[in-house]
Order: structure tokens, then sequence, then C-alpha cells
């Protein structure tokens, strides 16, 4: 099937200027009303929307923010190795940073391969775009210098540790991210200014043995049946009931599709999430234990491979706190909400897991996404891009 690229966000109510004029965005493929034109944070959404681009493979979107910043006078710095870039704004050394996250989801549909940004990282981008464009508007009033962080692969959980392990990062004392939650986690118009997010890793697993007749099942080991008792136990693991977490099966291979041969090899991956690192940690230690307890008792060999392991929040007080008086100057005290949690992950905690001195907090925007993050036909209120990037803005200038 071909690769089918869908604007999944729908025609919301918008604010122009002050935000007083409101108008209807045409959702489809970044179509623009020609009679009220779209202020630049929708009209940079608007293309990104309409060209979502896979997990290392964000180079049109590189591409197309670069050139908007370049046009403003900065100087993108691409990566040699993947796509993204770091630009600079300001007087000095940076030490504000902010994230942009480039990819976009695939989905299979009937229709084929759907590239969506159902994660919002279209939002995301669009936001943390014109914080800088506004930053560099500044000029000489700005009081220090900001470096903006454009990372492929967040959806992957390993673009951030490739971009922070290039030391991007490593002269910056505060870091800011930004996401769209749901109504749900965080309704509209109300700001969070930092977000708990969970841990989570991805394990992937090959029992290997040979296979043997269905009517000799004494001459062999069945590796579906090693693998369901591989998932009742990872199922069964305990942690502490304060901290939420889980581990399941999410995939099981196995069989030629001859239904007289027994199997005696199979794949399998494991989802594991918790709300913390601890956490996380005494998982993958139990996932460890358990398939070398499996390994040996039936005689097979069991190999585990680790992929995708994203961090819980890692999240820095003086960071939350420079967010939370930004929300209250812009928007004022009634839309401050406290900090969101959420068991969903971000590799945007790598940074602070790289240089734990780093003070880091991600921007929490309640943009009322429904029906919710990673669903194809997701769509938001596009007038709460306009607020996030003064409430960036804001935190950016802010004294240190």
């Amino acid at each position: 099937m071909g690769e089918v690229h869908l604007e999944t966000h729908r025609g919301v109510a918008r604010r122009r200027g002050a935000r007083a004029r409101r108008r209807r965005d045409l959702g489809r493929a970044g179509v623009i009303d020609s009679v009220a034109p779209a202020s630049r944070i929708l009209e940079i959404r608007a293309h990104l929307a309409a060209h979502p681009e896979p997990s290392w493979r964000e180079h049109g979107t590189a591409a197309y923010l670069a050139d908007l910043l370049r046009a403003a006078g900065l100087d993108p710095q691409p990566f040699a190795d993947f796509p993204g870039f770091t630009v600079d704004v300001g007087p000095g050394t940076p030490v504000v940073g902010l994230r942009g996250d480039l990819d976009a989801l695939a989905h299979d549909t009937p229709a084929g391969t759907v590239l969506a940004h159902s994660c919002g990282h279209d939002a995301n981008l669009a936001i943390v775009t014109e914080t800088v464009l506004r930053l560099a508007a500044l000029g000489d009033a700005l009081p220090h210098g900001v470096r903006a962080i454009f990372q492929p692969a967040e959806e992957q959980g390993n673009g951030a540790a490739s971009v922070a392990a290039l030391g991007v990062a490593d002269g910056l004392q505060t870091l800011f991210g930004v996401h769209l939650r749901p109504g749900s986690e965080l309704p509209a118009p109300r700001f969070a200014p930092a977000i708990s997010h969970g841990a989570c890793c991805f394990v992937r697993g090959q029992i290997a043995g040979s296979d043997h007749h269905g009517a000799r099942p004494h001459q062999g080991v069945n590796a579906i049946e090693v693998a369901a008792e591989f998932a009742g136990m990872v199922a069964a693991l305990r942690l502490d009931p304060q901290v939420p977490a889980s581990a399941k099966f999410t995939e099981l291979r196995a069989g030629s599709g001859n239904l007289n041969v027994i199997p005696g090899s199979a794949s399998f991956g494991i989802d594991l999430r918790a709300q913390d690192n601890a956490a996380m940690t005494r998982l993958r230690e139990g996932v460890t234990q358990i398939g070398r307890a499996l390994a040996l008792r039936h005689g097979v060999e069991i190999t585990l491979a680790e992929e995708d392991h994203v961090p819980a929040a890692i999240v820095g007080d003086a960071a939350e706190a420079a967010l939370a008086a930004a929300i209250v100057r812009v928007a004022g005290a009634t839309a401050l909400a406290p900090r969101a949690v959420t068991s969903g992950s971000d590799d945007f905690h790598c940074y602070t897991l790289h240089r734990p001195t780093l003070q880091a907090a991600m921007l929490g925007v309640g943009a009322d996404v429904t029906p919710g993050l990673h669903d194809p036909a997701m769509h938001y209120d596009l007038s709460r891009l306009d607020p996030a990037a003064e409430v960036l803005v804001a935190a950016c200038i802010a004294p240190r």
C-alpha cells in the first residue's frame, strides 16, 4: 500500500493579533482562508501538519524551519548525522534552551500507511519557532542568549539521547519543552508549569529452539508455551502499589503456518511503564530474571534486547517555577494549573539524564486535544498556540 499524508487537525477557532477575532482553519492539506489570512504561528503549524515525516527522516521539516529562521537573520546549525539543528538568539553564550520535536507518527489504515502529527508535534514546533522569532525581534533588549534545539525521533524514544550526546545542551542552565494536553488532563485555557511523564521501555525477545512434529510434543519445547508462561510471569510482576506501573506482552510471533508443526522458536515484544525511574529499574530487572529462569527451566535459549528506554520526568524546581511565573504574567493566576501527571513518556527528560544539573521543565498547554494523542483523527484548539508562545517568551527573558 502507498504512503498517505493526512492532515488531521479539523478547523477550530483561533485568535488573531490580540486574539479578539476568530476564524476557522480549513484543516485539510494546510489550506489557508484567503479572506482572513492566518497569523504566522498558524501558517507554520498548517505547513507542518500538511507535511508530516517519520522519525529520523524529518529532513523536509528541519529544512523548512531552518529556512524560516535563516530569513529572520539567524544562523541554524544542522546536525551532521541526522535531521535537526540548533539555533541561537541573543547575546553571549546561551543559558536558556528550548526543545522542539520534529517527527510525526505512522498509522496503518485501510488506505495505507498514514503519516500524521497525531501527537501534536506540529503545534509544539510552531510554538517553539514562533518563540524564537519573537525573541529575535527583541534585538538588544534580549537579556541573554537562548538556544533552540530542533531534534528528531522523539516518538522512537531515542532522538533526545542522540542529540544530548552531542553536547548541545551542556552549557545551558535551563531547558524548556512544550506539549499540548488532552482536556481530561488539562482543560483549556489552562497551562501546567511542568509535565510528570512516566518512564517506558520496550523489550524485544527471541526464543530459539527446533520445530518438531505435532504428534510428538515430548521431543522438543513448544516456544508458544514458553512465551505464554513468560507473558504470565511478566504480568504478575509486583511493585509498590503507590507507584503506577504496568508490564505486558504487546507482540508474539511463532509458527510457520503448518498446524501440525510445533514451533521451537518465537519472537515477542514487551511494553514496560512506570511513573518513576526506580520502579522502571525494578521492572527491567524482573524481565531479565524471568528470561533467565525460563531458559534454564525449559533448556532453550532466550535473548532479550532493550530499545527505546525513556526515563521518567526529572523536573527542575527552578525551571518549573519560571514557567509558573510566566503563566501568571501572561495569562493570569486562574490559568495556572498544577503540574500535569501522565503515564505517557517523552524523551525530553533524556537531556536531564545526560546532564543532571540542568534545570528542565515542559510547559503543558491545555488545548482540548480530541479524541486523544496518537489518534490519527486527533484535533485541538488552534487558539492555544499563540498564548503558549507568549508564555515561553516570558519564561526565556526572565532574569536568571
